[in-house]
């Protein structure tokens, strides 16, 4: 099993590089997730000391196991009675609750992908607690806790020691790990904490406390009057802000790094018309053809673009006009539409809705099913906005979920055929 609540790579290795800021320091993790700040600081300042905090049940059994301290843990939901001789020491309930947590993700077997996997976990759970068991005993040696707490943050910080560092990385949604880890705490009973929600107003009044002692914050907004050290941009994921008033540490800026390869394509033009009669192919491409694309067709301001399993290349009538990619959403059989784009045209001025309908044809499904060897009945996509809807999806895709700046659409897959798609976006879109 992976580990809930890791920051990435990138960031991961800036904080590596900055050991000397912590050696010989009392650190305080005031989010721990994964305990991936604390392993990494264990790691290269060997003298510091290090203490974690965080409210979720995840984290809390595994914090409790890191620390070597007890945790209470009891089965609540009858249904969930089997897991009981899981639960017989604080290594084998982390492992469980980690094992669990993945296998939850099939519980609602809603497709015959989820229905296997579901089966498979319930079938397999001792080999697969047996394994985490061995990766978090390996995480047990690489960490060197003081102690866990399973605190409110903003009580915390008024009992720690003030010439200590605070660190955190607070939710950037507010009641976002209460949605995550609801299952859980449905299933289990345990010392479950008292905490405000961390929204807006709350996150600032936090920060406040925190600039009273020396402290580094992670947030994927800009903040003005914080001063800033570093910035990650990753493809797929906001931008990672880190602000600290540690004179020691080392600035940063890190990218992820990608390849393009061009390919001379023949490309739809103003001189070129669409009828009913014109024909729409799908071709499988790669990444990198896709990337030089991406770079020609798409603002800068999108972010750096992500590799997925499955791009493609889109044409009429042997002119390709749009570009696809799609990659595999995790706990599930459905799609991410990662990247859908269009060349430019004054003539067609809703290319982009001539896009989406192929996006929903049987041949796209066909094409992603044999290559990943899935069932895929729907596909995902994200807008990163403010505003209400997405003129672009709208009317095609249904907007499953609007977050603070972000909107999650989806459709079904394979609703379509591919003849279907030039008649119905001339007579819906581009009525002349």
């Amino acid at each position: 099993m992976g580990f809930i609540g890791s920051i990435n790579a990138e960031t991961r290795k800036w904080l590596g590089n900055q050991g000397h800021a912590f050696d010989g320091r009392q650190v305080y993790v005031r989010c721990s997730g994964a305990f991936t700040v604390e392993q990494i600081i264990s790691r290269y300042a060997p003298k510091a000391r290090l203490w974690g905090n965080d409210v979720s049940l995840y984290s809390s059994a595994l914090g409790a196991y890191l620390a070597g301290q007890s945790f209470r843990l009891e089965v609540q939901e009858e249904k969930f009675a089997w897991l009981e001789p899981y639960l017989t020491d604080e290594e084998a309930k982390a492992a469980a609750v980690m094992v669990l947590f993945e296998v939850l993700k099939y519980e609602k077997a809603n497709n015959l992908f989820k229905q296997r996997h579901w089966a498979h976990y319930l079938n397999n759970f001792e080999k697969f607690h047996q394994a985490t068991v061995a990766r978090i005993r390996e995480r047990k040696q690489e960490i060197r806790l003081e102690a866990y707490t399973s605190r409110d943050i903003y009580d915390l910080l008024d009992e720690m020691p003030p010439n200590a560092v605070a660190v955190a990385f607070l939710p950037n949604y507010a009641g976002g790990y209460e949605r995550m880890f609801k299952r859980l705490e449905e299933i289990f009973a345990w010392d479950r904490p008292e905490y405000g929600m961390i929204d807006a107003d709350r996150k600032v009044a936090i920060l406040e406390k925190m600039k009273a002692r020396d402290y580094i914050f992670l947030d994927d907004k800009v903040w003005e009057d914080l001063p800033q050290v570093a910035v990650v941009r990753k493809a797929r994921m906001k931008p990672v802000y880190i602000y600290s008033n540690m004179a020691a540490l080392r600035l940063g800026v890190m990218k992820q790094q990608r390849h393009a390869d061009f390919v001379p394509f023949a490309r739809l033009s103003d001189a070129d018309e669409i009828t009913p009669e014109s024909k729409v192919t799908v071709t499988p491409t790669t990444n990198r053809v896709v990337n030089y694309y991406r770079d020609v067709y798409l603002s800068k301001g999108v972010g750096i673009p992500a590799d997925g399993e499955a791009p493609f290349v889109a044409a009429v009538d042997g002119k390709v006009f749009g570009f696809l990619i799609y990659t595999r959403m995790q706990g599930g059989g459905d799609m991410y539409l990662l990247a859908d784009f269009v060349v430019n045209s004054t003539r067609y001025q809703r290319l982009a809705k001539l896009l989406l309908l192929v996006t929903q044809t049987k041949e796209v499904r066909r094409l992603m099913e044999e290559k990943l060897l899935l069932e895929i009945p729907k596909c995902r996509t994200m807008v990163f906005t403010d505003k209400p809807v997405s003129m672009k999806y709208r009317g095609l895709y249904k907007l499953a979920r609007r977050d603070p700046g972000k909107l999650v659409y989806e459709t079904d897959m394979g609703i379509l055929n591919l003849t279907e798609v030039v008649p119905l976006w001339l007579k819906k879109y581009e009525k002349s």
